[in-house]
């Protein structure tokens, strides 16, 4: 998977971003600079493409998701970063997963339905993709996410709803950030993610 990387300074957080649809390795970097300036970045670039726009995984519409694209490019996913870390040198309990929309999807199924040490996930704007095999306890994983409330033409609150019950379920420490903005990204859901990852 293409790739960019950012070795950052000492002491930065570690942070792997996955973009939105339409969006690219380059997309979230500006964001993960607010929320820590000395922060180590590895951000993918998602290998579907749908009319010329970039994503993690297929769809077949809005919201009518090709579960067995998402299950194959979670794995792809998931070895890339362990490949990149294993390259780098970073422990993968060390990395935060930074996603937005689509990216987000992707990351918190992977944190859902993947055995992994990754444990850190800050989620913009994500939804329930309806995949609920595991019941593993999740209690060493601490997720922040948002929500942009009825506004948000994508994001439906049952679908927001669902991922935040999967993971309270199985024990995983979570925080919510609820506004009314829609799907886009606002001030003060960046401040609050970067709240959240200084207490990491």
């Amino acid at each position: 998977m293409k790739s960019l990387y950012d070795a950052g300074q000492a002491g930065g957080k570690k942070l792997l971003l996955l973009h939105g649809t339409g969006g690219d390795e380059t997309s979230l970097v500006d964001v993960a600079r607010f929320l820590d300036g000395s922060c180590r970045i590895l951000s993918f670039k998602g290998e579907v493409n749908e009319d010329g726009m970039n994503r993690f995984f297929k769809r077949n519409g809005l919201n009518q998701f090709d579960y067995e694209s998402l299950e194959e490019e979670t794995d792809k996913l998931y070895e890339a970063i362990k490949q990149e870390s294993e390259d780098k040198g970073v422990d993968l309990a060390d990395w935060v997963l930074v996603g937005y929309s689509n990216g987000a999807n992707i990351a918190a199924h992977l944190l859902l339905e993947r055995d992994t040490p990754l444990r850190y996930g800050i989620f913009f704007h994500p939804m329930s993709l309806e995949v609920h095999t595991k019941t593993s306890d999740l209690s060493d994983k601490r997720v922040w996410m948002s929500y942009g409330g009825v506004n948000d033409p994508i994001v439906s609150e049952q679908a927001f709803d669902e991922l935040e019950r999967a993971f309270v379920a199985r024990n995983a420490n979570v925080v919510v950030d609820r506004t009314e903005l829609g799907h886009q990204l606002s001030m003060d859901e960046l401040k609050s993610a970067r709240a959240f990852l200084y207490q990491l």
